[in-house]
């Protein structure tokens, strides 16, 4: 439990928040899946496609997610990179180098 001495107020700040929007995120992209899931049943009652046209949103949802996640391990490891030089961010004392 020694690491608990070592955190500063800001890094748990941090922390609880990049949690809260995460959690709130979830909410929203639940709530808009649901929406488009009803929005596709009434296409597909009303009869108007043969199939449901927002067939493929999961797959372009997935594609979108994992290239974000991608470029987002890239910014980190390009700001970490920079660590122990004069351009050297806060990202690097969250991360202890």
């Amino acid at each position: 439990m020694d690491f608990l001495q070592n955190l500063d107020p800001n890094t748990v700040t941090l922390i609880v928040l990049g949690c809260g929007v995460l959690c709130v995120v979830g909410i929203v992209l639940f709530f808009l899946s649901q929406i488009l899931g009803v929005l596709g049943g009434l296409v597909t009652a009303l009869g108007g496609f043969a199939a449901d046209p927002l067939s493929c949103c999961g797959c372009i949802v997935v594609i979108a997610l994992v290239l974000m996640c991608g470029g987002g391990v890239l910014i980190i490891a390009n700001a970490l990179a920079a660590c122990g030089t004069p351009a050297a961010t806060n990202l690097c004392t969250l991360f202890g180098r």
